[in-house]
């Protein structure tokens, strides 16, 4: 890769990064052009959300289709639910990924969690992880990262049995939800992992709360 592609690179990161200004417990706004906003509540001990889901840019262009949680490098990253990890790699434009397929919801679509940028990766294809397991630490691996953050999706199958992986096409028959849907407590109530259960397709913050 060239010196120009990498700066090209580079500002693309910093315009997806958001403005990590926030503490523990804040986060940041919705773009003015996505909808639904979720009303967020963050515990005061989690870990600031620096950049929220955005499907589309302004102009149609696909967007920021997970939320970014900023923190030091080296903060444990968790299993946002109970699963068994598909994809463990690293790969230079999203650095170390892991891949967590959580079963299937109650309309019978399956359901998998998604960690970029980590530092390390602590989890192999086929392992059986719990909810709030480490499964590797957060960092700034790969040249679409900024500055230190977790980039985390939620997908869910477009329909019962459209998922027909092969390799590492984590995408196909998919489709990315707001994670903010998703939270173990209600949508938007954000919720850091302290043992509690919850349903396997929902999630609990996927890095360490303080």
């Amino acid at each position: 890769m060239g010196l120009l592609t990498r700066i090209a690179t580079g500002a693309l990161a910093l315009s997806l990064a958001g403005c990590v200004t926030g503490g523990y417990g804040t986060a940041v706004e919705y773009r003015p052009h996505v909808e639904p906003k979720i009303p967020l509540s963050l515990p005061a001990n989690a870990p600031p959300i620096a950049q929220q889901f955005m499907p589309f840019t302004p102009d149609g262009e696909l967007g920021h289709r997970g939320i970014d949680v900023a923190a030091v490098t080296g903060t444990p990253v968790l299993a946002a639910a109970p699963g068994v990890v598909t994809i463990s790699l690293y790969e230079p434009m999203y650095g170390n990924r892991v891949v967590i397929e959580h079963g299937k919801d109650s309309a019978g679509r399956r359901v998998q969690t998604l960690y970029f940028h980590l530092d390390d990766r602590m989890v192999e294809v086929g392992d059986t992880v719990a909810r709030g397991q480490q499964i590797g630490t957060l960092g700034a691996s790969g040249l679409l990262s900024s500055y230190p953050h977790l980039h985390f999706e939620y997908h869910r199958e477009t329909a019962p049995g459209a998922r027909r992986r092969g390799g590492t096409n984590y995408w196909q028959g998919m489709a990315q939800e707001d994670p903010n849907h998703n939270w173990a407590a209600g949508p938007g109530r954000i919720t850091c992992y302290t043992g509690q259960p919850a349903q396997r397709d929902r999630i609990t913050y996927p890095v360490a709360c303080r």
